[in-house]
């Protein structure tokens, strides 16, 4: 039996280098803020919190 086609593992790879998962912690105060400023400014938790790092450091195009 093969494994997957060389397109396929060739997109897993390139996925695994554009995203990676972070986990925090906060306390619930916190989450209840940054929940209720996302949602005034409409849109996701996940968006805003993806916001922080390109603010902090933006990307010129160059790989990382």
């Amino acid at each position: 039996m093969t494994s997957a086609p060389q397109s396929e593992r060739r997109r897993r790879q390139d996925d695994a280098h554009m995203a990676r998962r972070w986990s925090v912690d906060t306390a619930g105060q916190a989450r209840g803020r940054i929940k209720f400023e996302a949602f005034g400014r409409g849109v996701t938790v996940a968006d805003m919190l993806r916001e922080i790092p390109e603010q902090a450091s933006p990307n010129d195009g160059a790989a990382s």
